[in-house]
């Protein structure tokens, strides 16, 4: 949440939950409300806590053109409420209501429903009828009929009352209390070496650190020392209303509602690089300009006349996994040791995450283009703005960048483009994911790019586009094969799409493209945002002027892009906007993924040896959430995901699984729909 810190309008980050009555907030679009809150202006208005904001929709007829499209603004609002309120009183008024304890449930069970509700009153009734017939029939030893009837029945009930347990509940309690806190402290001094394994029997390090330090006399000392405090209610610990040795005891299962940061790491490393390369490992159609040349690294611009047009190579599909370092947050290695191979093929992909990604212009402007986004997909129940832009500066890295290569850059100005998708086309693309028949409603991102126009010392222009793979890949009519570019077949496309439609289910994938222009663009045309027409593949094809007698040829440098640019004036209008993105160089893919942290690994390894069941609640959809739930070690079965769909989803559910399996295993899908509403 961003709040204005003082009356110059300073903007600061904070969370939420540090919001006060009083305080200004601003507002992103899409964004949902903390709390009770109005606008500053007198037409402003109210909002209140769950509620979304959204600014007012610009004009929403089907787009057949490229059109310029104002990005929805913040907007400021004063805190009529401090949020945090509603959670401390419902934490107070709850703070009795908290659910027993096993413990206190078999306490409860033995000493008054046992002992005071069934033993007692019947060994009173057994002694008071036995009193009666002596005093009756006048047996032998009957004294006054006090002791018949007083005397006796107390005698025999009083060993039955239990008066040592209260002493020994509490006198336990306090001790078991006193000896966790002393284990919580041996703990967090303890630190387990890196390269030490988890181990089941007493040769565990921290199994020996924990005995051999309750031996210690100063051990034996500070215990003695937390009990009496314990015991007198002077130890800086809640033991009167909550008993955490009871909890821990009584404990069956631990549920985890967020992961970021808790069960992985913040931020999601890469995972896995995506690229095209020929088949041929010389090329018959070279030239002295490449495209490793073209981003920093001028050679000879020389263009040279293919002579072997009909030995064209073949493409091939070439994907380098990465593994991501426990010990570091986002070190990550390739696991191929032969990668540096195509290290000609890396080169534009990594420094197209310094200029794109990690540069601090382009996250200023993605910022605001997802707020937009989150309000785009708003008209759309199938459409969701996925943020895929993470940090990729480790992977630049060990392809071979420094920090110190983006300064001989300097960022112009960044564009950003997003198409909405027709109803034929998003069924066209869930057709894989309604296949798998899951019981969750998969949504589809919404199309979109952010190209980066970036100038070098020889104040030449280039543009670093990322974005989703399908308008990317649009707006591309070459990729780059390492030495030259070669034209992206049909079935290249295919190979592209599908494995981004297979890995943007499970991971989080992003493409990039190139493009070296003449002429940049008007401030107040790059402050705007481009919407381009919902025309499925060759949306972005290119709109320029075409020329009937120039020769029809291809040449295989980056030089070639230049020819397509036909003026050099800056672009004013949405058609110069919209040609700019066309014709673009495909460099690579590069899918992203959450690693579970190595210590919640082991967390969840020690619940299970203590019959203790995990349990992982996560808003992202099924498949995402069986891949980090592997990770960690967790079941990822059948029957191992609880959908919270609504009635209406699930209902959607049912449809498009009926579209898919055409009918034929109904009861199947019964079961599943049981499971989605029960």
């Amino acid at each position: 949440m961003q709040r204005c810190s003082n009356p110059a309008g300073t903007i600061v980050n904070l969370p939420w939950a540090l919001l006060v009555e009083g305080d200004v907030i601003v507002l992103r679009p899409g964004q949902e409300v903390p709390g009770h809150c109005k606008g500053l202006q007198p037409n402003d208005p109210e909002l209140f806590f769950g509620q979304t904001y959204q600014p007012n929709s610009q004009n929403k007829e089907h787009c057949t053109i490229p059109h310029i499209r104002v990005p929805h603004q913040n907007k400021a609002y004063k805190m009529c409420e401090t949020p945090y309120l509603k959670n401390l009183k419902m934490a107070l008024e709850q703070a009795t209501t908290r659910p027993v304890t096993v413990f206190e449930k078999q306490r409860y069970l033995c000493t008054v429903k046992v002992m005071e509700g069934i033993v007692l009153p019947l060994v009173i009734s057994l002694v008071v009828v036995a009193s009666f017939l002596r005093h009756v029939y006048h047996l032998p030893g009957v004294t006054h009929w006090t002791e018949i009837y007083f005397l006796q029945t107390i005698a025999a009930s009083l060993p039955l009352l239990q008066i040592v347990f209260p002493i020994a509940w509490v006198t336990l309690n306090c001790y078991g209390l006193a000896r966790f806190k002393q284990i919580a402290e041996t703990r967090q001094k303890y630190v387990r070496p890196k390269s030490c394994s988890i181990s089941e029997d007493a040769s565990d390090p921290l199994l020996q650190a924990l005995s051999e330090s309750s031996l210690k006399p100063e051990s034996i000392k500070s215990l003695a020392k937390t009990f009496f405090n314990i015991l007198t209610g002077r130890e800086d610990m809640v033991s009167r209303t909550a008993n955490i040795v009871h909890v821990l005891g009584s404990l069956s299962a631990l549920s985890c509602v967020d992961k970021k940061g808790i069960l992985s790491w913040p931020n999601p490393t890469p995972e896995k690089v995506f690229f095209l390369r020929n088949s041929d490992p010389t090329s018959h159609n070279s030239s002295k300009t490449s495209l490793a040349g073209s981003l920093g690294h001028p050679g000879d611009s020389v263009l040279e006349q293919p002579d072997n047009r009909h030995h064209e190579p073949s493409t091939v599909v070439e994907v380098l996994d990465l593994t991501h370092d426990q010990n570091a947050p986002f070190c990550v290695e390739f696991d191929d040791q032969r990668w540096r191979r195509h290290l000609a093929l890396l080169k534009p992909l990594g420094l197209a995450a310094l200029l794109n990604t990690c540069a601090p212009a382009p996250r200023h402007t993605y910022a605001h283009f997802c707020a937009h986004l989150t309000c785009e997909a708003q008209l759309s129940e199938d459409l969701v703005p996925v943020t895929n832009r993470r940090c990729l500066c480790e992977l630049a890295k060990q392809i071979g960048f420094t920090d110190s290569v983006a300064d001989a850059y300097s960022v112009q100005h960044c564009l950003s483009i997003f198409r909405h998708l027709r109803a034929d086309t998003i069924r066209r693309e869930t057709r894989f994911v309604r296949s798998l028949q899951l019981s969750t409603r998969v949504k589809v991102p919404l199309p979109h790019m952010l190209a980066v126009l970036v100038k070098d010392h020889a104040n030449q222009l280039q543009m670093l586009t990322q974005g989703t793979a399908d308008i990317v890949l649009d707006s591309c009519v070459d990729y780059w094969n390492g030495r030259d570019l070669t034209p992206i077949s049909a079935s290249d496309r295919k190979k592209i799409i599908d494995f981004y439609q297979r890995n943007s289910l499970t991971a989080y994938c992003t493409a990039f493209a190139y493009k070296p222009v003449t002429r940049g663009v008007s401030s107040p045309v790059a402050d705007m945002y481009l919407e381009v027409p919902a025309e499925g593949r060759g949306g972005l094809a290119p709109r320029t002027q075409h020329w009937p007698d120039a020769p029809a040829l291809h040449f295989h440098s980056t030089d070639s892009l230049l020819f397509n640019e036909v003026t050099d004036d800056d672009v004013v209008d949405a058609d110069g906007y919209f040609d700019l993105q066309c014709n673009q160089v495909f460099i690579g893919m590069v899918t992203m993924q959450y690693q579970a942290q190595s210590d919640m690994v082991e967390l969840i390894e020690r619940l299970e040896r203590a019959c203790i069941r995990f349990v992982h609640f996560s808003k992202e959809n099924e498949l995402r959430s069986r891949v980090f739930s592997e990770k960690m070690g967790l079941e990822s079965g059948w029957n191992c995901h609880i959908s919270l769909m609504s009635d209406t989803e699930a209902r959607w559910v049912l449809h498009t699984a009926l579209l898919a399996i055409g009918g034929r295993t109904l009861g199947k899908v019964h079961f599943v729909m049981s499971r989605c509403l029960g």
